[in-house]
């Protein structure tokens, strides 16, 4: 049995209600998808403390108030994940691509036509419930 592998998700929000993805880079699972931001927990690590951490290394920003999105199971042929989501509207400093990623800002509706992974479907329609975004 595969074991599940643990990851912190963060869908940030800016003021114009557009959210944050960033598309997977050549030579990684997946690479060409779009996904929300975040990243595998460490040993030791709090869902919470794996976000900060994985966002300041890949958006350059400092994390602030966090909202609990939800947890989430997904299973890809490559890998089975659980996914710690978190909803963010407060962090310091400006999302920059620090990895060689393309980030992108975009209305939910845009986001919902680009090449999304599958898991980030669901997370998507909840980030627009909580936030009054749904149409």
């Amino acid at each position: 049995m595969t074991k599940r592998v643990e990851v912190a998700v963060g869908v940030l929000c800016n003021q114009q209600g557009q959210l944050l993805v960033q598309q997977r880079r050549e030579g990684t699972d997946c690479a060409g998808h779009w996904e929300f931001p975040g990243g595998k927990l460490e040993t030791g690590e709090s869902a919470e403390q794996a976000l900060e951490r994985e966002l300041q290394e890949e958006l350059g920003i400092i994390l602030g108030v966090l909202g609990n999105l939800a947890c989430l199971e997904h299973d890809y042929e490559h890998a089975k994940v659980r996914l710690h989501t978190f909803l963010c509207r407060e962090w310091q400093g400006k999302a920059m691509g620090m990895e060689g990623q393309t980030i992108l800002w975009a209305e939910p509706s845009a986001v919902r036509e680009l090449n999304l992974l599958d898991a980030a479907f669901p997370l998507l329609d909840l980030a627009e419930k909580q936030l009054g975004l749904a149409n």
